[in-house]
């Protein structure tokens, strides 16, 4: 089944996610303004499909795979919406209308996580090929952060698990993007040059003071990761106190620590930013 939100509720749930990063300080008011102006130039929708598939889907029989989905896109803006749908499917799906987008994913999804054996497959039993069940949930989320630049973070969460695993896996991806050129931002465009080892360093500061932890042992007792681990990954969005690093489970910690999550204060990241940085809107000016 696959069907659009309301626009109403599309629009509360916008502006709640806008109220929830807006700036306080002397300049907030004039920048959730500004935010708020530029949610309302961009007309959102959203789509969601929520489907099982089966090896025969009209007797549904055999394996199957759950799939859900909700893809939040902009409606009017092209190039927006083309961006919006290869960061949230992947490349290839920048030319897709949504619609098409959403349906293509699924039929792949299917393709890739059903068990149907052919005739050559003996090993299973029907009743062992009906246990053979597995789930794919993908969400996408919006977010205005307040600054005069103007900046948009996209965050995309992944659930998969596939039959007979262990246990399901998900992963959070953040893309923040500059609305006014419409491109992602990566840490090259926020960041000077080399600045790889000296944002380490922040983020093994900022990890420690995260989980209050005083030394490295501590840490690692705390969550699994080893204070090293904690290094410059892309995969960071975009809050009024500073940004907030995501590390996926397996990335430098067991499964079992889950997400963790790294903030980290725009005034660590002064030394580090390029004239000219978005981010330097937060810094202190006294």
């Amino acid at each position: 089944m696959s069907h659009r939100i309301p626009s109403l509720l599309l629009a509360f749930g916008l502006f709640v996610l806008l109220s929830l990063t807006a700036c306080t300080g002397s300049g907030g008011a004039k920048g959730a303004a500004d935010s708020a102006a530029m949610l309302s130039e961009i007309q959102w929708d959203s789509l969601i499909l929520d489907r099982t598939y089966y090896d025969d889907d009209v007797h549904k029989k055999g394996s199957s795979v759950d799939v859900f989905i909700n893809y939040l896109f902009p409606k009017a803006d092209s190039t927006l919406q083309r961006l919006f749908g290869r960061l949230t499917f992947g490349d290839g799906y920048d030319s897709i209308p949504p619609q098409e987008a959403l349906e293509r994913y699924a039929r792949e999804v299917r393709a890739e996580y059903l068990f149907a054996p052919d005739d050559s497959i003996t090993t299973y039993t029907a009743e062992e090929i009906a246990d053979l069940k597995s789930e794919l949930s993908l969400v996408t989320k919006a977010s205005f952060v307040d600054v005069p630049h103007g900046l948009l973070s996209l965050q995309k969460e992944l659930y998969t698990y596939s039959a007979g695993a262990a246990h399901g896996l998900l992963g959070t991806s953040y893309y923040n993007i500059d609305l006014k050129t419409r491109t992602v931002l990566s840490e090259g465009d926020l960041f000077v040059d080399g600045y790889q080892p000296e944002l380490a360093k922040v983020l093994q500061r900022c990890a420690l003071a995260t989980y209050g932890c005083k030394t490295v042992e501590e840490l690692e007792e705390k969550i699994g990761a080893y204070l090293t681990d904690f290094a410059p990954n892309d995969n960071f969005t975009l809050s009024p106190e500073g940004l907030i690093y995501c590390y996926n489970p397996y990335e430098i910690a067991p499964f079992a620590a889950g997400t963790i999550r790294v903030r980290v204060p725009y005034v660590e990241l002064a030394k580090l930013l390029r004239p000219g940085s978005p981010l330097a809107a937060y810094l202190p000016t006294n």
